[in-house]
């Protein structure tokens, strides 16, 4: 994600323009000074490439509700695709494809995914990921995210060799690991009566 602060509009947007050639596909959230602020600077600045313009100063409040608004639209997913060791998952179609076919991801499956892959180096609660997934709008219980979890190995096992991407920390959340890791898997032990 880009946040650009501009004084003026014609910085602002050839800044996105070339963010665009560049092929840069994060969102760009601009930050106009309110001097430079009218619809047409805006339209310009939007038709450039910037998912977002608005006048600064802007309540912090409003600009992680706008933040997290653009990545729940999925705004950033149109060009995505996600590299792991034996498929390639492309958000535009909804598939992860390989040489033995393809498996096509739920819309929720998709969001979990692009979640902890867009930044591998983070362990996700499943408080961050209900964020990231429902934003605050008609979540279901936080169980769900197990569920998906579940889910989206086991479609991703087929794909990538048998091999996991997503790694579980226990007591902290869950982790992308884009190389893969041999999964462990525990055995449940019945009690005896």
């Amino acid at each position: 994600m880009a946040v650009i602060r501009s004084p003026n509009s014609a910085f602002a947007a050839v800044t996105c323009r070339d963010f665009r050639k560049a092929d840069v596909r994060n969102l760009i959230f601009v930050l106009l000074d309110a001097a430079a602020w009218d619809t047409g600077s805006a339209a310009l600045i939007l038709k450039c490439g910037a998912d977002d313009v608005q006048p600064a100063p802007i309540h912090t409040d409003e600009f992680v509700a706008r933040l997290k608004a653009l990545t729940r639209r999925g705004a950033y997913n149109d060009h995505l695709f996600i590299k792991m060791p034996g498929c390639v998952y492309d958000a535009e179609t909804g598939n992860a494809v390989s040489d033995r076919g393809k498996q096509h991801l739920t819309e929720t499956e998709a969001r979990l995914l692009t979640a902890l892959a867009l930044d591998p180096s983070k362990i996700f609660s499943k408080a961050d990921l209900m964020d990231h997934m429902y934003g605050g709008e008609d979540e279901p219980e936080q169980k769900i995210i197990d569920v998906l979890v579940c889910k989206l190995r086991n479609k991703l096992l087929e794909m990538n060799d048998g091999l996991d991407v997503v790694r579980t920390v226990w007591g902290r959340g869950y982790q992308f690991e884009p190389k893969g890791f041999p999964p462990v898997f525990r055995q449940r032990v019945r009690a005896v009566r």
